[in-house]
């Protein structure tokens, strides 16, 4: 099962990690029937707990939400300066810079994924925790070590970037569409190279492979 938003955030800002982050997220986040949430609220509120947690006196690192509006500890713009010792993105999203991939902390404007991240990780955790799943499901890359201990019949819960996949042969008019069929032909066509996306990622010191695997998370793929 793979979800377009990310599964973690930068080591550096001290949040909970995998299932943890999953579970805090679902005790905060209010998402109701109609699509009415509380995420600015949720991300102010985070933004406060990692500036004190770090003892310094900063803006964010979550920053953006509609003009109109104030929500306490969250501005509307990117922070200038950054927030000292915590990058603009994980791992993955440094090596993925060139290609254009969204920061994680961003939550609003185009292309923006910080706001499904805060929502989506709650929906993760009912999965997780679905009495009728929950034997079988197993988040990745933090609870399979990578592609070594999914097992055969693993429901594998992981973070997927569609914009890896070419798209330019489908036949939708929407973009979203367009990539949502790509992945599943990309998976579908050539299940080797799926499971060999699952796998470590190349370039990694022993030292990131840690933080990707334990606390950032990571995107499947030749990345």
């Amino acid at each position: 099962m793979g979800f377009d938003f990310a599964f973690g955030y930068p080591a550096e800002a001290g949040l909970p990690a995998g299932r943890a982050l999953c579970a805090r997220l679902a005790a905060l986040v209010r998402d109701d029937a109609h699509g009415a949430n509380n995420r600015f609220e949720v991300a102010g509120r985070l933004n406060r707990e990692i500036q004190t947690a770090l003892g310094g006196s900063f803006d964010g690192p979550f920053w953006a939400h509609p003009t109109g509006h104030a929500y306490p500890h969250l501005g509307p713009k990117r922070p200038h300066p950054f927030p000292p010792h915590i990058p603009n993105g994980r791992l993955v999203e440094r090596r993925l810079a060139r290609r254009g991939i969204q920061s994680p902390w961003k939550l609003y404007t185009v292309g923006a994924v910080g706001s499904q991240t805060l929502l989506g990780l709650p929906a993760v955790h009912r999965l997780l925790t679905d009495p009728a799943l929950a034997h079988r499901t197993r988040l990745w890359p933090f609870e399979t070590a990578w592609d070594q201990a999914i097992g055969d019949d693993a429901i594998v819960v992981a973070e997927i970037w569609p914009s890896l996949v070419d798209r330019s042969g489908q036949p939708y008019q929407i973009k979203d569409q367009c990539q949502v069929a790509a992945v599943r032909d990309w998976a579908l066509a050539d299940p080797a190279a799926l499971a060999a996306a699952l796998a470590r990622p190349a370039g990694l010191t022993d030292d990131e492979e840690r933080i990707a695997r334990e606390i950032e998370g990571w995107i499947v793929g030749n990345v």
